[in-house]
């Protein structure tokens, strides 16, 4: 057993890390905008946490929340992770903006843990771990990830990284390499219950098992602690399609819900040619390390943080090379290989998907090139000639990287306080849930357009009833009983359905607050029709 001091020696370096951390991901906390996708599944924490929650109806697969509270898989292809994870953090932090961000500061940290672990156990030195966990804490891709709908696809790598951290365990361990097997097998399936892509991984995984199990293993009962192991951390989705087949009446009746959702999506629709599919690929992913996507989500516009071309180089290019070099002379370590071969197994699997997959479904891409980068720096500092030393191979490149990303958040800084996100991302949605949040007697909420629903119920700690596919009637209802119906408009003219609204309820008109974001440009109106038991429309209820 590893003696606490040596312990603590070990991971000193990580608190710079997470200090470092805490830095660019709580300033400007509450900005940019909540958006609906970068709270999803998150914003159901409120039917748990508040016993008189208002009614807030969750979008799941059917079947899949417990007592009318507790849910299980979101969608077919990812469970609710996030939720039971964040429960504690929300409660601790609060559900408002700062919450939210705090929360999902604290999902990244996960990730950096993971990786400072994986690489110290790889047999990389503490201080050079910590600066290859340092430059990815201050990438700003890797910071905006989480205030994206990029936090539900980069999450679970903490995961991932957990599984080839016990993995390693599991080779240096004679007494209890089964266990650390089956360690590494449950979190590899935690991950993909995390999210679906994580099972693009798989056949990387595969090989890096059967070349890296414990020698003194038989390949069989390595086997079988893996895969009891993802089995159990994959269970969510054994119980939440059985949830989903009892509440259809059956597993044909499953099939056939599944070949429908499938229809819609048109998840393998997208398939070009084989020179648009490596365009799209290639694009993409320099959106992410350039963090061109999170750019464009948050401003409306496109931009690169300074000096993408050499942070492309840096972690694609370079960890590639050094891998090949350590190849040739049979020096690669086993951690580094296992990066590589499952960032390439990555990619090539995602590209069977066409064009269909977007910038969140790669962030998995950058805290891999970061430790890919750092172990093939590592183990060429030692390799012969003797000459090479950390001071001129590893720290150069390290230091550059830190360098670029301190420009890129101070560059993203700048236009996210100019901004303050623009349309769904503005912060006129905070100002919303506050103003609602804020009344003594609540409105009932009706958001027919698409991306407030899920914001709202989590920034006002489910205090505020809301709904998104009631009709006039239901708004009818609501309002002879007193209550003020406000409904949220996003798009179209928005006067002409307020007046068109109006004239369905048969009732007065409606108090009018826009919602704008920094630059005047209306984001939402809101339209307030006060309730009145005794209104002429009602005599008909």
């Amino acid at each position: 057993m590893t003696p606490p001091r040596a312990v603590w020696r070990t991971w000193l370096p990580f608190v710079a890390v997470a200090a470092a951390y805490a830095v660019v991901a709580l300033q400007q906390a509450t900005l940019p905008g909540i958006y609906m996708d970068a709270v999803n599944p998150d914003y159901m924490v409120v039917l748990l946490l508040n016993p008189d929650t208002a009614s807030v109806q969750p979008w799941l697969l059917p079947g899949n929340l417990l007592f009318g509270k507790a849910p299980v898989m979101i969608s077919f292809y990812h469970g609710s992770q996030q939720v039971w994870l964040g429960l504690p953090l929300f409660w601790l932090y609060g559900t408002d903006a700062f919450g939210i961000r705090a929360t999902h500061a604290t999902f990244a940290l996960g990730i950096l843990v993971a990786l400072f672990a994986l690489l110290t156990r790889a047999g990389m030195k503490p201080w050079q771990a910590g600066l290859a966990c340092g430059a990815l804490a201050l990438d700003p891709a890797f910071s905006y990830a989480f205030r994206t709908q990029s936090y539900i696809t980069l999450a679970p790598a903490a995961w991932l990284l957990l599984a080839l951290y016990a993995l390693l365990r599991a080779q240096a361990s004679e007494a209890r390499a089964t266990a650390w097997l089956f360690a590494a097998g449950a979190s590899y399936g935690l991950a993909i219950v995390g999210y679906f892509i994580y099972a693009f991984f798989a056949p990387a995984l595969a090989f890096v098992l059967w070349h890296g199990r414990p020698a003194h293993l038989r390949p069989v009962r390595a086997w079988l602690a893996v895969s009891a192991g993802v089995a159990v951390g994959g269970s969510a989705y054994v119980v939440g399609y059985a949830l989903l087949a009892l509440q259809l009446g059956g597993v044909q009746p499953l099939w056939a819900y599944f070949q429908e959702t499938q229809r819609a999506l048109n998840a393998f629709s997208e398939q070009p040619d084989m020179a648009t599919r490596a365009a799209h690929l290639w694009a993409t992913i320099e959106s992410v390390f350039g963090n061109g996507f999170h750019h464009t989500l948050i401003h409306g516009e496109h931009g690169e943080v300074p000096g993408t071309g050499v942070k492309l180089a840096l972690l694609l290019a370079a960890p590639l090379l050094l891998w090949l070099r350590l190849e040739w002379r049979r020096a690669a370590p086993f951690a580094l290989r296992a990066l590589v071969v499952m960032a390439l197994a990555y990619v090539a699997v995602g590209a069977t998907f066409g064009t269909r997959l977007s910038g969140h479904h790669f962030m998995v891409l950058l805290p891999l090139a970061y430790g890919a980068l750092a172990l093939g720096l590592a183990a060429t500092a030692v390799a012969p000639p003797t000459w090479r030393r950390a001071s001129t191979v590893f720290l150069p490149p390290l230091v550059v990287l830190v360098g670029l990303n301190v420009a890129g958040q101070v560059t993203e800084a700048i236009r996210l306080h100019e901004t303050r996100g623009v349309g769904l991302y503005s912060d006129a949605i905070n100002r919303l849930a506050a103003d609602l949040d804020a009344q003594r007697t609540k409105p009932w909420l009706l958001t027919p357009d698409w991306g407030l629903q899920m914001p709202m119920a989590l920034l006002t700690g489910g205090r505020v009833a809301i709904d998104s596919t009631a009709g006039v009637a239901d708004a009818r209802k609501v309002l002879c009983t007193g209550t003020d119906v406000a409904i949220a408009f996003v798009g179209g003219d928005r006067a002409a359905r307020i007046e068109e609204w109006r004239q369905a309820l048969g009732w007065d008109a409606p108090a009018v607050t826009p919602y704008a974001q920094a630059d005047g440009k209306v984001v939402f109106a809101l339209a307030t029709f006060a309730g009145r038991r005794n209104a002429p429309a009602c005599a008909a209820q």
